[in-house]
């Protein structure tokens, strides 16, 4: 059962034994088997918002991979930095936990220091553990230069109001391009929100407001963006030909979108993947080089050229 058959035992024999299994409804004890390798064959997983679709996603990837290299993923939801996020980190440390995985979440203190279990961050970069990021700033440069080739100049900002380095990657990105086309981005309108549909909803009424003064509007992931677009309709902005709406992630909510959203693909799932192979690597003494993983822009019907 434990994997290590073949050369030992014969191939019917681990048949039979297998076909017993099966049968018997047995299942390994986890904990004898911690107790006698000295590992738990499990990592935890913690994420800023348990909420959100990309890091059910992300866990999904990190799972598959996981569960291929006899392993399980343990989630667990640091919201936004609360103090229960810590002490749960704490608490599987103190007990049977190979190691962690951090997306959107800064590791405590305590696993920076020397004898921790290993660390692998996820969409931050970091000079002390291994890190896996998207090319946020490839796709949002690819996105804004399919807003500048529709025409559109004066783009406006919806704004994460939880900020973390994706999004400043993204923001440092906008206000790039708008300077180097003559627009001073603290000219243009910024609203920041929460992603649940209420909040993003009336933050986009907010920023509706200013809509005289750009041509379209750039968010910081769908969520927003289909919550921008409800607005609009409900204010009876019309979508693209008043203004235009760019989301990033590509989640299942920018295909039902109404217009469906123009983002920028990412995969989660391979996010969360190649982040548990860094960390299975670090396992297994290895010092595994960060990674860049691609993105992708997506042109839907919620851009369109600026108007006149």
């Amino acid at each position: 059962m434990s994997g290590k058959a073949a050369g030992r035992v014969s191939e019917a024999t681990a048949d039979a034994v297998r076909r017993a299994a099966r049968d018997l409804g047995y299942r390994p004890n986890a904990a004898a088997r911690a107790l006698r390798s000295g590992t738990a064959s499990a990592v935890g997983l913690v994420v800023s918002d348990v909420t959100h679709p990309f890091f059910g996603l992300t866990l999904r990837g990190a799972q598959r991979a996981a569960w291929e290299a006899d392993h399980v993923v343990v989630l667990i939801d640091d919201a936004y930095g609360a103090a229960w996020g810590d002490g749960s980190v704490e608490a599987l440390r103190a007990g049977s936990i190979d190691g962690f995985l951090f997306f959107a979440a800064d590791p405590p203190a305590s696993l920076r220091k020397s004898g921790s279990p290993p660390v692998v961050v996820v969409e931050a970069a970091s000079k002390r553990f291994p890190h896996v990021l998207l090319d946020v700033a490839q796709g949002t440069d690819a996105l804004l230069q399919h807003l500048h080739e529709l025409g559109h100049r004066r783009i406006g900002y919806f704004a994460s109001a939880i900020r973390g380095e994706t999004f400043d990657r993204r923001h440092a990105r906008w206000a790039e391009h708008l300077r180097r086309n003559g627009v001073d981005p603290d000219d243009m309108p910024y609203v920041a929100s929460r992603f649940t549909a209420t909040a993003s909803i009336a933050a986009g009424h907010e920023l509706l407001e200013r809509r005289g003064e750009v041509t379209a509007i750039l968010c910081d992931d769908d969520v927003l963006a289909s919550g921008l677009t409800v607005a609009a309709r409900e204010a009876g902005v019309d979508v693209p030909g008043e203004l235009s709406i760019a989301g990033f992630d590509d989640l299942d909510v920018a295909r039902i979108a109404s217009p469906p959203l123009t983002t920028v693909r990412a995969d989660p799932e391979a996010l969360g993947a190649t982040a548990f192979e860094l960390l299975l690597a670090r396992l297994q003494g290895k010092r595994p080089r960060s990674r860049t993983l691609p993105v992708e822009l997506v042109v839907r019907e919620s851009t369109g050229p600026a108007p006149s």
